[in-house]
């Protein structure tokens, strides 16, 4: 079976003066061990530059920098897989010819070896489009997806709100939401059809369409209040490019991180060699 690895924000704040910060500065794909499982997850690191060090943050929120010496790069971060599960683990690593590499820990033992390569930056204009196949059956993500955040007072009252018990939409059997079943342990399929995309999920037998025939959004989407909003996609090249909108106000996570019914969700969806989305 193929697998699907959404690819997922990180972003890293420093806090170290250093002689080489600039050759840290930039995104980066992040690959991560997971002990037992069958294979790593994935996701976006970005380091900035932050006066004379850097600042470090995953997955839109900021990570602990510990350690930062010439070559070398140590940090921690709390972070959540596909089962909910939560973990801090502290990464030490070292740049080499432009990509870093190291191992990972929690607590006293090993989890095993991580990877960030540079991410390309983005052309000036898109490319023509050059449409792939994407249909069939992809099994579930394997994503890191960072577990605290900095939110407004708003968010911080939502989630202070929030009853882990109670309010978590799966022990209601309800749909969670786009951004929460695109990152489950669930299988999709892709199957297309004339001028749309369909999305099946798995997870409560979800169904997602992504309209590719121009068409702009409805006039009032905002207010729309979809589980899975209203997605326009187009092709840049071999990338399928996915804007969603008008999504009801729900929850990013199982610990409740929030975002409101006015959110926009831009994907990008492509192939690594015939296995991996």
């Amino acid at each position: 079976m193929r697998k699907l690895i959404p690819a997922v924000c990180l972003v890293f704040s420093p806090v170290t003066a250093i002689g080489q910060a600039s050759e840290f500065v930039g995104e980066w794909l992040l690959w991560l061990e997971q002990g037992n499982a069958r294979r790593p997850a994935y996701g976006t690191l970005t380091i900035e530059p932050s006066g004379d060090s850097v600042s470090v943050y995953i997955d839109g929120g900021p990570v602990n920098l510990l350690a930062l010496d010439g070559d070398r790069i140590r940090f921690d971060f709390d972070w959540t897989d596909v089962g909910d599960r939560e973990h801090l683990s502290v990464l030490d690593g070292v740049l080499d010819d432009g990509i870093l590499t190291g191992t990972a820990t929690e607590g006293a033992e090993a989890r095993g070896a991580w990877r960030a390569t540079p991410k390309a930056a983005p052309e000036s204009l898109p490319p023509a489009p050059d449409p792939v196949d994407l249909t069939g059956i992809w099994g579930g993500p394997a994503i890191i997806s960072k577990y605290s955040f900095d939110h407004t007072e708003a968010g911080q009252a939502a989630q202070a709100a929030y009853d882990l018990t109670m309010d978590d939409p799966i022990l209601r059997c309800v749909s969670d939401g786009l951004i929460r079943m695109s990152h489950g342990p669930f299988d999709i399929e892709i199957v297309e059809g004339s001028g749309r995309i369909f999305i099946l999920h798995e997870d409560l037998h979800e169904v997602r369409r992504i309209y590719m025939d121009g068409r702009p959004f409805p006039d009032g989407i905002d207010d729309a209040h979809l589980s899975m909003g209203y997605s326009l996609g187009r092709w840049e090249g071999s990338t399928l490019v996915i804007e969603t909108r008008g999504l009801k106000k729900a929850v990013w996570d199982a610990a409740g991180m929030p975002f409101n019914a006015g959110a926009v969700v831009t994907e990008r969806w492509y192939l690594e060699g015939a296995e991996n989305l």
